[in-house]
């Protein structure tokens, strides 16, 4: 009788336990203090007509003639290494990114698409993650030590006039939701055990900070973000 007693108690317990976490959303961090963990920017990246000696500390982009698509791709301009349980079970950002931009049609005609994005890329590598027999269950393929994690920071699109221009000046932020990575994620989503998604934070991680994007129809453009991190 005290064995049936103590298996159901553990059954309703157990129950009791996923019903929380359901509520929660992340039981992990609940009621866990944030840690701050660093400070990163990326270099101000310029996207002219003619690249010349770049300005110290900045990466130039040459912009091809219009209406022509220019697309870049930066994976590694700045970097946070973290040491072994700086977090719990969470890794979030607050990013922060500055946007200057003019779109000119300069072509003659009319032009029905001049566009400008950024993309903030996010690359989490893991020492966890490099056993080549570990697979992402979000995109089919071995981790090979990393997840990559794109956060779109702006986008615009329209159509533009003959001789028309247009500047935008964005100063904008996101805040952490689901994290960049979490426990949870790589359990329901990456397909890791419980095991080692608690490893994961167990050893030392590192955190590169690059960016992506592409420009049509642009005169001259100059784009780059801040990240503060921090966990639980």
């Amino acid at each position: 009788m005290k064995r049936y007693l103590a298996a159901a108690l553990l059954s309703a317990c157990l129950a009791f336990g996923s019903a929380i976490a359901a509520e929660l959303g992340d039981a992990d961090s609940f009621g866990r203090n944030v840690r701050y963990l660093g400070l990163a920017q990326i270099p101000p990246l310029d996207l002219l007509p003619a690249c010349g000696a770049p300005a110290p500390g900045t990466r130039c982009i040459p912009l091809l003639a219009p209406p022509a698509v220019t697309r870049f791709s930066l994976p590694n301009l700045a970097r946070i290494d973290l040491p072994a349980r700086a977090t719990n079970s969470l890794l979030c950002l607050s990013l922060t990114p500055f946007v200057n931009f003019e779109l000119a049609n300069t072509t003659g005609v009319f032009q029905p698409s001049a566009q400008f994005d950024l993309t903030a890329v996010v690359t989490v590598e893991s020492p966890v993650l490099a056993d080549p027999a570990l697979v992402d269950a979000a995109t089919g393929a071995p981790f090979a030590g990393r997840i990559v994690v794109p956060l779109s920071s702006y986008r615009e699109a329209r159509s533009l006039a003959v001789d028309e221009r247009a500047f935008k000046r964005m100063v904008l932020s996101r805040d952490c939701v689901g994290g960049v990575i979490s426990r949870r994620d790589l359990i329901e989503n990456r397909g890791l055990s419980a095991t080692l998604a608690t490893r994961v934070f167990q050893q030392p991680i590192t955190l590169r900070f690059g960016a992506e994007g592409h420009a049509q129809l642009v005169s001259q453009a100059s784009a780059f973000y801040g990240v503060r991190v921090y966990g639980d």
